[in-house]
């Protein structure tokens, strides 16, 4: 799980800074994270009101379940109040039958009735003995009538207990599926604000990067990104002190600009292209030799096709077939002692990077130790800080 963040944010962080071409200057970023962060603030919200829907319905099972159970509970009381009430009925009609069988016994042969009768203290006592009997099995017959009725109620409040229950049933399976339903929208929402936070965390670090080498929040990304830009080129270094000029110096025509700068700067590609050079071009003259490590640029720019030249460099981090853009690192400028040892790159006059363009001819390839000079022109032409010795960027 960490592996697959870690990739997703990657692909954020490379995605936000492809696209910030989208945004021009540092304020657009800081804008652009302004929208994002309300963008997160909506979706948490949207995520919270869904939680709280989520709750809500998790509630209502809540109290449908207790309602299924009280429901199932009440259906058990009316099944045992049922069995009660059919005992005492039955219990009643033996008693009325004993009744009935008595006062039939009574009267067909008179002697109970007769000794029931002169038990009696008096008349009163007679009248009220004989009432006794009759009403006796009266109330009996009349208890069982009310049992009776009874069971038939408590028999039609279990069916319709029982079809509450199943409709407390399907409604609990509706609210289960409901909840499974927003459960997922849930997820999703959750899942669409962590993605919006790595998006905010990328752009952060894209502004910090942008801060950190100087930018603010008025300056164009593109030319504030550490190698300064004019006119759809990029200058090869961040800065540098022009040591030597186009053209005659010094007893010789030099046909590139020098740059003075520390050995081990990074060296940038001046503009889009393909690198059809990467390697050591040697000039021999006995133990002599110039130039060191060279890298060649084809570059097409308004219909015409030209070429940078990169010599005395002491390292590369390109090849032959590697297609870079304005600002891609190159390598690393030397000329001084250590290009010098590794390259023995021995005509060099110290740490420098020895620049020029030239306008791409049939040969890909610019031949620094050839005649064929006449294809290079002085990059002030692209690069107005290029002016002469002592000029600085």
């Amino acid at each position: 799980m960490k592996i697959i963040k870690k990739l997703f944010m990657f692909i954020v962080v490379f995605f936000i800074a492809c696209n910030s071409a989208s945004a021009t200057t540092l304020q657009d970023l800081y804008n652009e994270l302004s929208s994002l962060e309300k963008n997160y603030a909506a979706a948490q919200s949207k995520a919270n009101l869904t939680k709280a829907e989520m709750n809500k319905i998790k509630a209502n099972i809540a109290n449908t379940e207790a309602e299924i159970k009280t429901a199932q509970n009440e259906i058990t009381q009316a099944e045992n109040d049922i069995v009660t009430s059919e005992k005492e009925i039955e219990k009643k009609k033996e008693e009325t039958n004993q009744m009935l069988l008595y006062l039939q016994v009574m009267n067909s042969t008179g002697d109970s009735m007769l000794e029931y009768v002169f038990e009696a203290d008096n008349y009163t006592d007679f009248i009220y003995r004989y009432a006794v009997v009759t009403q006796m099995s009266e109330y009996n017959q009349d208890l069982m009538t009310e049992l009776e009725t009874l069971v038939n109620q408590l028999t039609i409040k279990k069916q319709e207990l029982a079809q509450k229950q199943e409709q407390l049933a399907v409604k609990k399976a509706e609210l289960q599926s409901q909840y499974a339903i927003i459960k997922v929208q849930y997820e999703e929402e959750t899942d669409e604000g962590l993605n919006i936070a790595d998006e905010i965390a990328a752009k952060k670090k894209l502004i910090k990067y942008y801060e950190s080498i100087g930018c603010k929040r008025s300056s164009n990304i593109n030319s504030c990104n550490g190698v300064p830009a004019v006119d759809g080129w990029t200058y090869p270094l961040k800065s540098f002190r022009q040591s030597s000029n186009y053209g005659w110096d010094e007893n010789r025509y030099h046909y590139a600009v020098d740059l003075a700068v520390s050995e081990g700067s990074t060296v940038y590609a001046v503009g889009n292209g393909t690198v059809i050079y990467s390697g050591v071009y040697w000039k021999e003259t006995g133990v002599r030799s110039c130039g060191g490590l060279v890298i060649q640029i084809r570059h097409t720019y308004k219909g015409t096709d030209y070429i940078s030249l990169y010599m005395h460099m002491l390292s590369s981090s390109v090849s032959v077939g590697t297609k870079v853009s304005a600002g891609d690192p190159i390598g690393k400028s030397g000329g001084g002692s250590q290009s010098i040892a590794k390259w023995k790159d021995t005509c060099t006059g110290g740490a420098h990077l020895h620049f020029t363009m030239a306008y791409a001819g049939n040969s890909d390839i610019y031949n620094v130790s050839s005649s064929k000079v006449g294809t290079t022109f002085n990059p002030v032409k692209f690069f107005p800080a290029m002016k002469g010795i002592g000029s600085r960027l």
